[in-house]
């Protein structure tokens, strides 16, 4: 997503489209996918401002604004309020746990989550992207496996997916429990949808991970597919009892160094460098009866994931909707309650009581995003402590720095230091 803003914001900056809907068209070529309005949104509040086409004049701190956040650095982060990227804790405790056998440190693992494993069993409990990404990248180092997707979807449990595995085995066709595992794939990791296509000659089964997340971490991704892929071929064998193979399977990365662990595990040849990850599945198969099948229960179970879905989306929350309208707002000012409210539709007593609701504040929300902002902006260190004091809206760079050691206990130099 990143990638599509940035060639956005050059082609229009750069005056190679006459307008900013005529270079979305172009890096979107033409499809009207969920996040085009959305772009156009965000775009217009940092881009359509300076862009060469625009004569009108702007600001000092418009302009150096500009500089600043058309930058893919300073963009990631914003785009990341697109996509509420969330993990199951139940899955994020089966890695640990794995993680553990393989010799790394429970302790370390448990400590980057802040959790402890009971907690990590509520089966409503969802993780973000970030801490989800950092515990996996530290688990490949503790443990030196670098097959460690692989081997974790060879080791776990057909249980570990909980109530999609249910569901498929309930399932009055493998076809059906197909169309079932992409229907509520959110359920287990919002980040990587499966798609289920019938071709000619076969049906494919794939995954298109979100292009934020691997722009974050493509190993997290990439371990990741590994898991689940092959934990999806496990799973897809028991629905017959019988060991049946895909026709082929493909991965969208290169081909590691030492491939043959893939065909070890897989049985079949692998193909790698592909235009997308999939599994290629042979029609009879895809048509047969489900040995498990059980309509009443399946009847039961799709109604309570239903039910998990729609919750899913209520707990993105009120504050979520204000976190982001806020984001879009700013010019480069932080926008006030006021404004937020009016683009809102609903009157300042309204928002308020809503926040309330949910247990936040206006304050409070603009507060976080200015942490959030603050943490990415120290990783850049061609920004000074004052630019940044600057960008974040502060009087001066003893205001911001009296707020980031109430955020983070230390000062942006200290952080900086140790992040670096």
């Amino acid at each position: 997503m990143t990638n599509i803003i940035w060639k956005v914001v050059e082609d229009f900056q750069s005056g190679r489209g006459e307008s900013l809907s005529a270079c979305l068209e172009v890096a979107f070529e033409g499809k009207k996918c969920q996040f085009f309005g959305e772009t156009r949104r965000f775009l217009r509040s940092i881009s359509g401002r300076y862009g060469q086409k625009k004569q009108q004049s702007i600001s000092k701190k418009e302009a150096f604004w500009a500089q600043r956040v058309t930058s893919k650095h300073a963009l990631n982060k914003l785009v990341t309020n697109f996509t509420q990227m969330t993990f199951s804790a139940r899955y994020i405790a089966n890695i640990i746990h794995f993680a553990s056998q393989q010799g790394a440190s429970r302790r370390e693992l448990l400590a980057i989550v802040g959790m402890e494993m009971q907690e990590l069993n509520d089966e409503n409990l969802r993780l973000e992207a970030e801490i989800y990404n950092r515990l996996l990248e530290r688990a490949l180092e503790l443990t030196g496996d670098p097959y460690f997707g692989l081997h974790m979807g060879e080791y776990l449990s057909l249980s570990a997916a909980g109530l999609i595995t249910q569901i498929v085995q309930s399932s009055r066709t493998v076809q059906e429990g197909l169309e079932y595992l992409v229907a509520f794939a959110n359920l287990g990791c919002q980040a990587l949808p499966f798609t289920l296509e019938e071709r000619e000659q076969d049906w494919e089964l794939s995954v298109i991970p979100s292009t934020l997340w691997l722009e974050q971490s493509p190993l997290a991704v990439r371990h990741t597919m590994d898991a689940i892929f092959y934990f999806s071929l496990r799973e897809y064998q028991t629905l017959s009892h019988q060991k049946k193979y895909p026709l082929a399977i493909h991965f969208n990365y290169d081909r590691p160094k030492y491939f043959q662990e893939y065909e070890r595990l897989f049985e079949i040849p692998v193909r790698f460098g592909q235009t997308k990850t999939a599994l290629y599945l042979d029609k009879k198969q895809v048509a047969a009866p489900v040995v498990t099948s059980d309509f009443a229960l399946l009847q039961v179970l799709v109604r309570h994931a239903e039910e998990k879905l729609a919750l899913m989306d209520q707990n993105a929350g009120f504050h979520t909707i204000v976190k982001q309208s806020i984001i879009n707002m700013v010019k480069p000012q932080f926008p006030t309650i006021e404004q937020v409210a009016a683009n809102l539709n609903i009157s300042v007593r309204t928002l308020q009581r809503r926040l309330k609701e949910e247990g936040f504040a206006y304050k409070a929300v603009l507060d976080e995003l200015k942490r959030q902002f603050a943490l990415d902006y120290l990783q850049n260190p061609k920004l000074s402590i004052k630019e940044i004091a600057y960008l974040l809206d502060y009087a001066d760079s003893s205001a911001f720095t009296r707020s980031f050691k109430r955020w983070m206990g230390e000062s942006p130099l200290a952080y900086r230091r140790s992040v670096a």
